[in-house]
């Protein structure tokens, strides 16, 4: 394990990303998920959203709010402005091209999943997002978004895992999610 390089590519993330928590939570769970998790998934964990870091320029093709919660269009965006990022990070930091690529790979299929290694992060991601973002999106009604629209993401992020472990460590966090929200005046 490249134990200098996953801690540069953290601290990066860290100084730039208000949100840092969920990617550093999302590696977490990683290890958690798979203890013997290479460099690749390790560093896909902590770096797949960062692209949200990066207001400049950010131009969504679509409305990444409410209705299109996950929408593929937003997601295949949002995946490959984060491949760019981090790829530009990780050679500048010398980083071996083969594990640029499979960083890469990762983050392109982070969402969904594909294979074991792209669903233990999709499965992470869910895992952190329930852990660290739902008291964000609640901050969000009605201004940005209604209770059922929230609900909705909560909903996803939840059914989207696919692991039996994942699973079963999610559903607490799940429905303590679920209470919060349910606390939310209609």
């Amino acid at each position: 394990m490249n134990v200098v390089l996953i801690q540069k590519v953290q601290k990066w993330v860290e100084e730039i990303y208000s949100n840092a928590d969920h990617l550093v939570r999302t590696g977490y769970w990683v290890k958690k998920l798979n203890p013997k998790a290479n460099d690749a998934l390790i560093i896909a964990a902590i770096t797949h959203d960062i692209e949200r870091a990066f207001k400049e320029d950010r131009n969504p093709p679509v409305e990444e709010f409410g209705a299109n919660w996950d929408n593929p269009i937003y997601d295949k965006w949002h995946s490959e402005r984060s491949v760019e990022f981090v790829s530009e990070f990780l050679k500048k930091e010398g980083t071996d091209q083969g594990l640029i690529d499979e960083v890469s790979r990762l983050i392109g299929h982070h969402e969904h999943g594909g294979w074991k290694e792209a669903d233990i992060l999709r499965d992470a991601d869910s895992l952190s997002f329930l852990e660290v973002n739902v008291g964000m999106f609640i901050s969000w009604i009605p201004d940005k978004v209604s209770k059922e629209e929230v609900k909705e993401k909560f909903d996803y992020m939840f059914n989207r895992i696919g692991g039996k472990r994942a699973r079963e460590l999610a559903e607490p966090l799940y429905k303590k999610a679920l209470e919060k929200l349910g606390k939310v005046a209609d």
